[in-house]
This record gives structure tokens, sequence and C-alpha cells, in this order.
């Protein structure tokens, strides 16, 4: 499984002329492996969703009863995604 980032991006006016184009995590997905490429996830996450448009998280499931999505981004998660899981 493979984690990716649905970024929200947003522009902050910092000094006359100066913009910094940042980025939010909107929702944090899950997607499975790409069965000729196991370091790349395949073309929908869990949820249904397109992979191309999504950055990729580095974080690691750490072993059985560990989450998912990175702990910091708890609240980010995608609760489709996760029953998806759930269900497998």
């Amino acid at each position: 499984m493979i984690v990716l980032l649905e970024l929200e991006p947003f522009a902050e006016v910092l000094d006359a002329g100066e913009v910094d184009v940042s980025a939010r995590i909107r929702w944090v997905h899950a997607a499975p492996t790409a069965p000729d490429v196991p370091e790349a996830p395949g073309p929908l996450t869990f949820c249904g969703i397109a992979t191309s448009g999504l950055e990729r998280e580095p974080y690691r499931s750490t072993g059985p009863g560990a989450p998912w999505y990175p702990p910091s981004q708890r609240t980010r998660r995608c609760q489709a995604c996760e029953a998806a899981l759930k269900a497998l």
C-alpha cells in the first residue's frame, strides 16, 4: 500500500508584489501498489480517485495496529480509503 496526499493549493501575499504559493493537505489517501512496479501506486486510490494528481507521502505503517496514515494527519485521512482497507 502507498500513502498519497491530495493537496489544496493556496496563495499568501507576503509583501508588496511577493506571493507565496504553497500547498495544504486536503486528504490523505491510500492506494494499492501497481502490479508491475511495487514502489508505484496503482491508477486508483482505495476510494476510487485517480492517483495521477496526488503527491506521494513517504510514510509507511510500522506494523499491525499502526495507522496506515501519518499520525500527524489523523484528521485528514480519507474515511472511504479507511473503510476499504478495513474490508480487505
